[in-house]
């Protein structure tokens, strides 16, 4: 009786350990990404000011890639994955009026990501994940301004900043900014250690800061949102790394 109940004690307590199990990866993955900024418009040109113009948003496709290590738990069937990475993203904002002036301020920011994502696996390779990032800003003045203003009003005698002081401005008055946003994912590991997935990404908070200008750019909630395609490759820990 004493043998029978030592072997189910043994039978027991390698069964716990064995849930306690994890397979921790770490890797690094690359893609491509297209984003857009919000609320742009209002920011340079109030509305009500005049009309007789047109000013869209357009989303700018951008790179991405980054470092990951992954803490997969396979009796449970999630795992846990933190992330550090590299993504450039941005929006172009396009401007025409019926007098022929055309411009393009180009906003190309780049941001290093820090976030994890809780990633759940209905079958084996296929994974839903979902978790918060913040991205911070590297290159918070990155705005770039072209028209025509000068082949149009050239020679009409009416003056117009020449683009790089219009630029110049720009860069004085707005400022991208550090932000927080939450992360979508779908995705698939083989077992060679590729991955493929993709991700959307929702704004949380304002991305973009309107400085003290007397320019009428004005301050409003400016989001980002992006849509990406990466593929990955992982490498095991050894047992000794496994932390």
């Amino acid at each position: 009786m004493k043998k029978i109940i030592l072997l189910l004690l043994l039978v027991s307590t390698k069964s716990l350990f064995a849930q306690g199990d994890r397979e921790i990866t770490y890797g690094l993955f690359a893609g491509g990404i297209y984003s857009s900024m919000s609320n742009l418009p209002d920011v340079i040109v109030p509305k009500g000011i005049y009309e007789g113009y047109t000013l869209e948003e357009e989303g700018k496709f951008g790179g991405t890639a980054g470092l990951l290590i992954n803490w997969k738990y396979p009796y449970a069937k999630v795992s846990i994955q933190t992330e550090l990475s590299y993504s450039g993203q941005g929006t172009d904002l396009n401007y025409e009026d019926e007098k022929g002036l055309k411009y393009k301020m180009t906003f190309g920011y780049s941001y290093i990501n820090v976030g994890a994502q809780f990633k759940y696996y209905p079958v084996e390779g296929f994974y839903i994940g979902a978790g918060p990032y913040v991205g911070f800003n590297i290159a918070s003045d990155n705005i770039k301004y072209t028209s025509n203003a000068q082949e149009v009003f050239g020679n009409s005698g009416v003056y117009f900043e020449p683009d790089a002081n219009v630029q110049k401005v720009l860069k004085e008055s707005l400022t991208g900014k550090n932000y927080f946003y939450g992360m979508l994912a779908l995705g698939y590991e083989f077992n060679s250690n590729l991955s493929i997935g993709a991700r959307y990404t929702l704004g949380l908070t304002d991305a973009l800061t309107t400085e003290e200008n007397g320019h009428r750019y004005s301050e409003n909630k400016n989001k980002i949102n992006s849509i990406s395609l990466i593929i990955g490759y992982s490498f095991d820990f050894d047992d000794l790394a496994n932390f």
